[in-house]
């Protein structure tokens, strides 16, 4: 399997839109890696993660054909992962020769989207998901496992647990410290071969990052636990992603400490096979 990070940052972006905060400030002055759009990833050039209002911006950065890709699935209904109104752009008039695009999201994120897709002509659909329910994406290519995140209850927020070719991983952005139905879910999914874990809040060092969102401290909190419970060990592929300037780090702050701790640190573009 393969993963590419579109985008990388929490809401804000970073740097974040009318902010002159001293991480803002260092981000634009150091460029490349250190400037992030809104968390977005692709699995395999086929499996979508989330729908933003960036999504146009990646497509268009990353000369991604979205017109061959047919699976989107959605960790919840906050707009920065999204922005249902771009996906009538999947609809005959705005856009032609393409996949239908399927998206798969809980309750509020499912319901923010039926009022586009049935007026879209087969353009686009969209499957209500529940979590500790498994289905199958891409035309039987993945097997899904959607498990709940701790954060805003009324996003209907899910993790992703996602295996294909033999491989399985985890997709665990906005969300704090994993509720035990989610340990016991995984468990129960088999040993992960690469996660990608919510690191809002850098290395940890502007608060307590448990309840919502993860920082560097929380996240090696729940590694440990998932190698506790066999559900990953030394050979995980590790990375961080979904950062805020409220973390307090730039992405070059933030290598050395995480590398230091076997994390990959993503930025924009990051292409990590597994």
């Amino acid at each position: 399997m393969k993963i590419q990070y579109f985008g990388t940052a929490a809401y804000e972006g970073v740097p974040a839109l009318f902010c002159g905060c001293d991480v803002c400030r260092r981000s634009a002055a150091a460029g490349g890696r250190n400037l992030r759009t809104r968390q977005q990833a692709l699995v395999d050039g086929v499996l979508l993660f989330d729908f933003n209002a960036d999504t146009v911006c990646h497509a268009q950065k990353y000369a991604v054909d979205f017109s061959k890709i047919g699976d989107c699935l959605i960790t919840h209904s906050h707009c920065d992962h999204l922005y249902p109104d771009d996906a009538e752009i999947a609809a005959h008039g705005y856009s032609y020769g393409h996949l239908p695009l399927h998206f798969y999201a809980a309750k509020d994120g499912y319901e923010k989207l039926r009022p586009f897709t049935d007026k879209m002509g087969g353009g686009a659909g969209v499957t209500l998901v529940e979590s500790g329910r498994q289905f199958f994406a891409a035309g039987g290519k993945y097997r899904v496992l959607p498990l709940p995140a701790d954060h805003d209850a009324a996003s209907s927020p899910v993790v992703y647990a996602v295996e294909g070719g033999g491989k399985r991983m985890l997709y665990a952005h906005d969300t704090g410290v994993f509720p035990e139905e989610t340990f016991s879910g995984l468990q129960k999914f088999g040993r992960l071969d690469f996660i990608s874990f919510d690191c809002t809040g850098c290395l940890g060092e502007s608060g307590d990052w448990r309840r919502g969102h993860m920082s560097l401290k929380t996240v090696k909190e729940v590694f440990a636990k998932l190698c506790a419970l066999g559900v990953a060990d030394e050979f995980t592929v590790k990375a961080v992603s979904h950062f805020s300037h409220n973390g307090g780090q730039t992405y070059d702050e933030m290598r050395a400490s995480a590398e230091a701790e076997g994390y990959i640190v993503a930025y924009d573009g990051l292409e990590i096979a597994f």
